[in-house]
């Protein structure tokens, strides 16, 4: 009689089931696009993609100056959720004519002013960095996210999805860069146009400089 109840009790077990699995079932998976609506929104919102935006056209001002500049690239880097929420965008360049790299130490802002920084990168609290070899590194604390988004986004594929989305949204804004994500990080590569071939009459390629 033991044996028969259990057989019971396992067959009710599964019926009772059933319609949750059936549930389960039913459900439509969300496309990858959609499964991280807080981080689109917080791209939309005042503090998101213009923040952003603002402070890599100043790196990007800073990189294309004459003295000052060089072939580098630009990055973004989101929070984790264990931070402080700011997202970190950065400039990284040889500074060919060590203008930069000889006064970026003191961290003066008349220094790097007379040198030639903007006063509109200024405004946003850069923090200037140097390398062996004249390397120059420049950040900006740009936008802040919040505590949940930044949690939206710490899984791999999570984090993933939103670098992909924010290249698409950068490359609007970036023509002249490359967008693509490296690890937890999104790159903006410079590209250069060749020149176009004198008779063909083929339009110019562009072609990211490493």
């Amino acid at each position: 009689m033991q044996w028969l109840f259990l057989a019971v009790l396992a067959a009710a077990m599964i019926l009772w089931r059933l319609p949750a699995v059936s549930r389960r079932r039913r459900q439509p998976v969300r496309p990858r696009e959609e499964e991280d609506g807080s981080f689109a929104r917080w791209l939309e919102s005042p503090g998101g993609l213009e923040e952003l935006t603002r402070a890599l056209r100043a790196l990007e001002e800073l990189m294309a100056h004459p003295e000052l500049g060089g072939p580098g690239f630009l990055s973004v880097r989101l929070p984790q959720p264990d931070g402080d929420g700011w997202v970190a965008v950065a400039a990284q360049y040889p500074n060919i004519q060590e203008t930069l790299y000889r006064c970026a130490a003191r961290q003066e802002p008349e220094v790097l002013a007379a040198a030639g920084v903007s006063r509109k990168l200024l405004a946003l609290s850069p923090v200037f960095e140097t390398e062996s070899g004249g390397m120059v590194a420049v950040s900006i604390r740009a936008a802040v996210m919040g505590r949940e988004v930044a949690e939206g986004i710490s899984g791999r594929r999570e984090r993933q999805a939103a670098l992909e989305l924010l290249a698409r949204q950068l490359a609007k804004r970036f023509p002249g860069f490359e967008a693509r994500s490296f690890g937890s990080e999104l790159l903006l590569t410079p590209v250069r146009r060749e020149a176009p071939p004198g008779k063909s009459g083929e339009s110019a390629e562009t072609t990211p400089v490493r």
